[in-house]
């Protein structure tokens, strides 16, 4: 069972209220291929479920904070093997809760085999200065990928979880690892293995974003 909120929840209470919509949207046009999955406008593979995907980009909120709309969706983006490579389960796949107005932040998450770990990814078009002005004190920089990046085992008050934050074209993607009730009699670590996680994840991302 997943639990807890997502960094961008957090993130936007910090940053500013903002009135935002989930209503599911439309998807690009696509072309179904024989793998259950699509071509979108621009090229790049997409779940074609419809319930994994991402909801409009377009609103009054979104139109009036002149902010780039967010292009990585994590929940079609990432491929069934690409994410169980690393030790979750693509069928766990669960959407949201996106969050479009000021700031947009898509949200996916994903649970292992045991469910003792659970992986949260959000999108996000803040950037990556507001970023470094609400969690800049506990990430430590490095890059995944020769991406600009941040991490660090936790938020405060939040031992359980370890944290991947990277830099891209239009904002950022959060990433965090966190350690289920299942797994707390476990002694699980958190950031074990997020490096590898964190690679993964950036190559679906794409250099072109």
């Amino acid at each position: 069972m997943k639990t807890g909120i997502s960094i961008a929840s957090c993130l936007l209470v910090a940053l500013a209220s903002a009135s935002c919509s989930s209503t599911p949207g439309a998807a690009k046009s696509a072309s179904p291929t024989s793998e259950g999955v699509t071509e979108t406008q621009t090229a790049r593979p997409t779940l074609t479920n419809p319930k994994l995907q991402p909801p409009s980009q377009d609103n009054k909120y979104t139109r009036s904070s002149g902010r780039p709309k967010v292009v990585f969706d994590p929940c079609t983006w990432i491929g069934a093997a690409d994410i169980e490579s690393v030790g979750f389960r693509s069928e766990s796949r669960e959407r949201g809760p996106d969050l479009v107005a000021e700031y947009t932040f898509l949200t996916c998450t994903f649970d292992n085999p045991g469910n003792t770990l659970a992986l949260g990814l959000d999108s996000g078009n803040i950037t990556w200065e507001e970023n470094l002005q609400k969690n800049g004190s506990w990430l430590e920089s490095t890059t995944i990928n020769g991406r600009r990046a941040g991490w660090g085992k936790g938020a405060p008050g939040a031992t359980d979880e370890c944290n991947v934050q990277m830099e891209t074209k239009v904002g950022v993607v959060l990433m965090w690892i966190r350690v289920q009730s299942l797994g707390k009699n476990q002694n699980l670590d958190p950031c074990a293995n997020i490096m590898e996680i964190a690679s993964a994840v950036e190559k679906s991302i794409g250099k072109e974003n």
